[in-house]
């Protein structure tokens, strides 16, 4: 050991533990960034249901998935709308099965989506510089639930939900529905949230 030099010693009789490791994540706020809470579709695939689907049967998909969210397409697996595990559970489906003179099982996916048109898109370059207090904001000013992301080719690569947003972080959401047609107005007073 004659190679070595010995290290000056301290007295730690009087010594404070330091933060130990912890395995897990940084805990997260609206002022964290929105890139934070996106479900990035190029890491993991989203679920996605044909738009004939039951809604009985997009909830087992939905709880077997925990996820919040499906993504409705077409037979050419063409994006028509996004659903919520919270549409799928909603007493909203009962008074729609009632609409249209048909069990509750009967009711799909295609009469209780939030169609693409009445969907918000923002780009992942935008959220790269916004917080997720940004992305709530957005969807409130909306009355969306949802955000879609899109790449810079302008294809929808992601999504942000604002249930999940408030489950995570524990916040309430102040979303109000924006109608967007005549008959969703009358919907909106007949059977307001």
């Amino acid at each position: 050991m004659a190679n070595f030099k010995e290290l000056r010693t301290q007295n730690i009789s009087k010594g404070i533990l330091s933060h130990t490791y912890s395995d897990n994540k940084p805990l997260i706020d609206l002022m964290s960034p929105a890139l934070e809470m996106i479900n990035n579709f190029t890491q993991q695939d989203p679920l996605r249901a044909h738009y004939e689907t039951s809604i009985v049967e997009a909830l087992k998909k939905v709880t077997n998935q925990h996820t919040d969210f499906i993504l409705v397409v077409d037979d050419s697996k063409k994006l028509l709308g996004v659903v919520s595990s919270a549409d799928l559970q909603s007493s909203k489906t009962m008074i729609l099965a009632q609409r249209l003179n048909v069990a509750r099982n009967d009711v799909s996916l295609r009469h209780v989506m939030t169609p693409l048109s009445n969907l918000t898109g923002v780009s992942m370059q935008s959220l790269s510089y916004a917080c997720i207090g940004d992305a709530l904001q957005t969807m409130e000013h909306r009355g969306v639930m949802f955000l879609l992301v899109t790449a810079s080719n302008n294809e929808i690569c992601g999504l942000l939900s604002a249930r999940e947003i408030s489950k995570k972080l524990q916040v309430p959401l102040h979303i109000s529905p924006i109608a967007h047609t005549f008959s969703e107005v009358m919907e909106q007073i007949d059977h307001p949230h």
